[in-house]
């Protein structure tokens, strides 16, 4: 999508919360919202920048309440716009959870995130209000609200399928082009995709033990760099 060397910064993780600390299979992290990523924004240089805004349902499996959510999504859009980030919003995935059982469902739930007591009932009650506040969000920021489609998701129902991403991707990252050009995604070799895997993010713990790592966690010849937090 663009052409000249770029620096990519990425909160990101399994089960990651927006405000608070998550631990999923021994590996604990920060809330997005409270993490390095904004103090690092704000102390580089100005560049043209665009933020996409995703997977925000995993907080209502943490016992958050979507009032505070959406707090969080808001202050995470007040940080994007002063930093002059051209930002988009991806919805709740529906769709995909309105096919669920409630056998998957509470499989999912157990494996992932095991404190919670959330039915399957009560999950799409959140997620539908979730999604009809984000579109009044959008409505009064000017911001687009990605919706997203069931077919993108499998027997998983919240992780697109990989088959799909290619896809997928592309249009939930149209909101930031221009122009109607299509988007062709570069194939990755297996060798760059282990790379990648392996990036450390700047603070996390894993089974008690802190780790760090300077960032940005990795740097390519056209300098571009990858931050991850």
């Amino acid at each position: 999508m663009w052409r000249e060397p770029i620096e990519i910064m990425v909160a990101m993780g399994h089960g990651r919360s927006y405000g608070q600390d998550s631990v999923v299979l021994g590996r604990k992290i920060s809330g997005i919202f409270p993490c390095a990523l904004w103090r690092d924004l704000q102390n580089r240089a100005p560049l043209p920048t665009t933020a996409l805004i995703t997977d925000i349902g995993n907080d209502f499996l943490y016992g958050a309440t979507p009032d505070r959510l959406l707090e969080w999504a808001e202050e995470c859009l007040d940080r994007l716009a002063a930093a002059g980030a051209a930002a988009s919003v991806t919805q709740l995935p529906i769709g995909s959870l309105e096919r669920l059982g409630e056998r998957r469902f509470q499989l999912f739930r157990r494996m992932l995130f095991r404190r919670s007591r959330l039915s399957l009932s009560e999950a799409l009650q959140l997620v539908r209000g979730m999604n009809e506040q984000l579109t009044a969000v959008g409505n009064a920021r000017k911001v687009p609200i990605i919706s997203v489609s069931p077919n993108w998701y499998g027997f998983d129902p919240i992780h697109i399928k990989r088959r799909i991403e290619r896809e997928a991707w592309p249009e939930i990252l149209s909101g930031w082009r221009a122009t109607s050009e299509s988007i062709a995604p570069v194939r990755s070799s297996l060798t760059m995709t282990a790379y990648l895997a392996a990036l450390a993010p700047a603070e996390h713990a894993r089974f008690g033990f802190a780790r760090r790592a300077a960032q940005p966690a990795a740097r390519f010849f056209d300098g571009t760099t990858i931050s991850l937090y």
